[in-house]
């Protein structure tokens, strides 16, 4: 069960006072009734269940909230406690054109430096399993990919955690965003 930010007891008192289907719709936007509840679709529970099995937690303290990213798309932030420190991994599902295209130009961009590289400069890594250019972008906490269909930017914000686990946390989440699609494929190039 999660719970949304700005839910309190007193939003549910005074929806008590409304009547059953101002209830019915208070406690399914703030996480009450699991049969009345909705799990928004960007949220998704495999991805809640992989971010659990990587911290060794319970699926239940891995709670969610759906947001609008920056880039004005839908986005999950899965929060859960891990080693005495506070896990924010957010998923944002970006369902503009090219996706691919715009993966490839994002690794290919983040990798470019001309003259002697700044001071912490880390280029994109490639990660194997996730599909073509999947990276970890180490100066920005995130890995991308894509379907072709979607394309996927997982943030980890881990205090104190070893950029190999923030990878690992990052690569499980993304996992269930990442079923291949049926149909036509917007580029020739993805496999």
């Amino acid at each position: 069960m999660t719970t949304h930010p700005s839910c309190s007891g007193s939003t549910v008192r005074r929806t008590l006072a409304v009547g059953a289907t101002g209830l019915a719709l208070s406690l399914a936007a703030c996480g009450g009734s699991s049969h009345l509840a909705t799990r928004p679709a960007v949220c998704k529970l495999e991805a809640q269940r992989a971010i659990a099995r990587d911290l060794a937690v319970s699926t239940s303290s891995v709670a969610y909230a759906r947001s609008v990213g920056d880039n004005a798309m839908p986005q999950c932030a899965f929060t859960a406690r891990a080693a005495g420190r506070r896990v924010v991994v957010t998923v944002n599902v970006d369902s503009g054109a090219q996706p691919y295209f715009r993966l490839m130009r994002t690794v290919v961009e983040a990798s470019q430096i001309f003259g002697p590289p700044p001071p912490g400069f880390h280029a994109p890594q490639g990660l194997s399993g996730l599909g073509p250019y999947a990276s970890w972008f180490p100066n920005a906490d995130h890995l991308m990919a894509t379907n072709d269909r979607v394309l996927l930017t997982v943030t980890v914000a881990w205090p104190g955690a070893p950029r190999d686990r923030e990878v690992a946390l990052a690569r499980a989440a993304v996992k269930p965003y990442l079923v291949r699609p049926r149909g036509p494929v917007d580029t020739n190039d993805y496999p």
